[in-house]
């Protein structure tokens, strides 16, 4: 009887000793989502937590959306926030569908986020700002059409700058747009000479204009720091509103941010927008004084032209 126990548990160990050589089998978003599927929600985190900085960012939004349901599955609201903020970052127009979450969990999903979206556009509007600046127009198209997505996703948000900053959005989105005119082919290096044609007859120069006819820009476009040969505006009447701290605290620190203007020919603020925050208490009356501005226009070559300006704005000490 002892020989055969002994024999049979050397079998068993025999044919587990294959299985544990294999080890743990690897971690992925697929094989969290299965843990997720029979609710095995902890083993899913557990996976989902592995996987931190290691998945491209294709699969990085949908890591985060699994790790979100399965903290809302395990009832932890907080780290499910942290989850939503997370997401939002990585992929703001991202909203979970019917099929993968409950009406509760869609609710609360939405609403992390939807305080989150005026910071998110700001940001966007300014990184495709500066590709523009760059020249870079491909990533600036690709930068205000998602500005102007996400204006769209969020609908009526009580953010006052947002409407201007889909004008300048919608504005720099369709300069970025302008095809570039190709260079001419260079004549082949073997062609013969051509006579020389005929000239053409002389036309006469057009008439000047009258001497009280003012000249007309022949291009519409908006001109900002980039262009060395533009003089800036110079402001006129920029009176900012009053600003009083709400508590002692508020009162020793100081606040700073930036709101940018699109100044017209005339020297009218034609819309104002902040891109970085001063104070959200005090971003909406910025605005609404802004517009009421007055600036001596921007000039090329002596002629007025519109101009894109930031302004530095301080608060406090």
């Amino acid at each position: 009887m002892t020989i055969r126990l002994l024999g049979s548990v050397a079998l068993a160990t025999a044919i587990a000793i294959p299985a544990a050589a294999q080890g743990p089998l690897p971690d992925t978003l697929a094989r969290a989502k299965e843990f997720y599927a029979s609710a095995s929600y902890e083993e899913a985190l557990q996976v989902l937590q592995n996987l931190h900085g290691k998945v491209g960012a294709a699969d990085a939004a949908d890591a985060s959306a699994y790790e979100y349901f399965c903290l809302m599955a395990l009832g932890r609201k907080d780290q499910a926030k942290t989850a939503v903020e997370t997401l939002v970052k990585i992929d703001p127009l991202y909203h979970p569908s019917d099929a993968q979450a409950s009406p509760r969990v869609r609710t609360f999903f939405e609403d992390v986020r939807r305080p989150m979206l005026p910071d998110v556009i700001r940001r966007t509007y300014v990184e495709a700002k500066t590709a523009y600046d760059k020249k870079d127009l491909a990533a600036a198209s690709t930068g205000f059409d998602r500005v102007i997505a996400l204006l769209d996703d969020a609908g009526e948000v009580e953010d006052a700058g947002l409407a201007d900053l889909r004008t300048l959005a919608s504005g720099f989105r369709d300069l970025s747009k302008v095809p570039t005119k190709p260079a001419a082919p260079p004549p082949p290096a073997n062609d013969p000479p051509k006579e020389a044609a005929a000239p053409a007859p002389v036309t006469p120069p057009p008439a000047p204009p009258a001497a009280n006819t003012p000249a007309v820009n022949p291009v519409a476009r908006i001109y900002g720091a980039q262009d060395a040969d533009v003089k800036k505006p110079v402001a006129i009447d920029r009176e900012t509103p009053t600003w009083q701290p709400a508590n002692p605290i508020e009162a020793m620190r100081s606040y700073s941010g930036t709101i940018e203007l699109l100044i017209s020919e005339e020297g009218k603020v034609l819309s104002a927008s902040i891109t970085k925050s001063v104070l959200a208490s005090y971003d909406d009356r910025l605005v609404a004084a802004a517009k009421a501005w007055k600036f001596k226009p921007a000039t090329r070559n002596g002629t007025p032209v519109k101009y894109r300006l930031a302004i530095n704005i301080q608060l406090g000490r």
